[in-house]
């Protein structure tokens, strides 16, 4: 009989230890949805700005479930369930490992259409704990917006009183409600969305004072975020939070805007987690490469150089890192307040000139091509503006894009529109210096040098250029 329980001992032990092993990776998330009669699920998260799919089921077990399963846990995140309804969603959290191994949600799809109002949630502690939360919310808002068009209502001053000291009374309530949760979870990814979502507390001095506080807002606008918590890539959260410190909060100058950038990228480091930094270096590096500011490719530049041309960026593969190394090298000498480079051209009558030769107190480098629809609408609203300033030190060089044997219809075009500043071609279209050297990517291109030949603006429409001169030279905008 010992013998036999014995036996029995070492089984069940082989049993809970292979169970334990199973448990240790991958989800298995149960999704049930009454009144919803498609048979297409999907399981999706969140990444900045962007939702991505993880998973899509297309039928239901027996118990009239949509089921998502994995073998390798999902990375922490807000998370989606969405249905073939007007791509009609709920959120829930993925915080941990644990608490996506038997995770159950359930809700309906009543006449409302909202799946978020039904939702309950089992095997998850910190998703009830953040459900609760937002129901509470929820309601809070509420009371408090029927306070507010009672407040907004009110005649007698008294009563006013009442009405505002109810709705501090309810912010007073909710601050209260979401204190607990952070000072009882403090790890929770629930609790750091909710400290975010806090309004802060902004010192009555500063309240005053519009740049006070500005600067005060800058100041203490991460203090609540957790740099080291790579779960809030995969939320709204980080890139929003980066979007309006470097747009809102930072004056859009390369200078400041770098400033604000490297120190993002620098808190990710001191952090030491590798997910956050890639993100934050990637995310900024790319917004930065296609951003319409003026002169903002020098951030480009900035991030390129320090992070990604120095090595660091090992996530890379080498083929990427080569384009965005070689796009960096050639944007570099035509960023905002560097000289810029000098070409040597032929005019329409084969006369030699150099930028340089041109002595103007400013200088609008215009590429176009005769055959370009854009080029001809640019040309038509550049001409004015051109006469317009030219008799008080501005000037306008010139570029055809077509080779020097196709110099004919340049010409053409010229006589047509009356474009009578300098006009120049490149002999070697579409090979040609100039092209080369200013990252000609597309026809029309206007740059605008000072009188050192210093790039001052680029990639600026007639419009823009009027306003600039008017300023620069003084002249009221007509």
């Amino acid at each position: 009989m010992r013998y036999l329980l014995n036996q029995w001992a070492i089984v069940w032990i082989l049993m809970l230890t292979t169970k334990m092993l199973l448990a240790k990776d991958g989800y298995n998330i149960r999704v049930k949805i009454d009144g919803y009669e498609n048979d297409t699920c999907i399981l999706a998260y969140h990444m900045g700005d962007k939702k991505y799919i993880n998973e899509t089921v297309t039928s239901k077990n027996a118990d009239n479930e949509f089921v998502f399963e994995g073998e390798e846990s999902l990375e922490g995140g807000l998370y989606l369930v969405l249905i073939k309804d007007n791509n009609n969603y709920f959120e829930f959290l993925i915080p941990n490992e644990e608490d996506q191994k038997e995770l159950v949600l359930s809700t309906k799809l009543d006449e409302s259409r909202d799946l978020s109002k039904h939702l309950e949630i089992e095997g998850s502690k910190e998703n009830q704990v953040y459900l609760d939360y937002l129901k509470y919310n929820a309601k809070i808002q509420k009371e408090k917006s029927k306070l507010q068009q009672k407040l907004k209502e009110e005649k007698q001053e008294k009563r006013k009183h009442k009405w505002e000291a109810n709705i501090v009374a309810l912010d007073q309530k909710l601050k209260k409600y979401q204190l607990d949760i952070i000072d009882q979870n403090p790890d929770y990814l629930a609790s750091k969305l909710i400290a975010e979502g806090m309004a802060k507390a902004v010192p009555e001095t500063v309240k005053k004072d519009k740049m006070a506080w500005f600067y005060w807002t800058k100041k203490h606008f991460w203090d609540q975020f957790d740099f080291s918590d790579e779960r809030l890539i995969r939320t709204p959260l980080f890139k929003y939070k980066m979007e309006i410190y470097t747009e809102k909060l930072t004056i859009q100058h390369p200078d400041s805007v770098i400033v604000a950038v490297d120190w993002i990228v620098q808190q990710t480091l001191k952090s030491k987690n590798k997910k956050m930094y890639r993100y934050a270096a990637a995310e900024l590096l790319n917004k930065y490469a296609k951003s319409k500011i003026i002169c903002m490719d020098a951030v480009y530049v900035f991030l390129g150089e320090k992070y990604y041309c120095s090595g660091e960026a090992d996530w890379v593969d080498s083929a990427q890192l080569i384009k965005i190394c070689e796009n960096v090298n050639t944007a570099k000498p035509l960023q905002c307040g560097l000289y810029a480079p000098n070409v040597y051209l032929k005019k329409m009558d084969g006369t030699p000139i150099s930028l340089y030769d041109v002595k103007a107190k400013y200088t609008a480098i215009y590429f176009w091509n005769p055959n370009c629809g854009s080029c001809s609408k640019t040309s038509d609203q550049l001409i004015p503006v051109y006469h317009k300033y030219k008799d008080r030190g501005f000037e306008v060089f010139g570029v055809c894009s077509k080779s020097w044997k196709e110099l004919d219809e340049c010409k053409k075009k010229i006589k047509e529109k009356g474009m009578d500043f300098i006009n120049t071609s490149d002999n070697a279209y579409p090979l040609a210096v100039a092209k080369k050297r200013y990252d000609l990517k597309a026809n029309p291109y206007i740059v605008l040098l000072d009188e050192d030949k210093k790039i001052i603006y680029k990639r600026i429409d007639p419009a823009q250029l009027d306003e600039i001169l008017a300023r620069k030279l003084a002249l009221k905008k007509e």
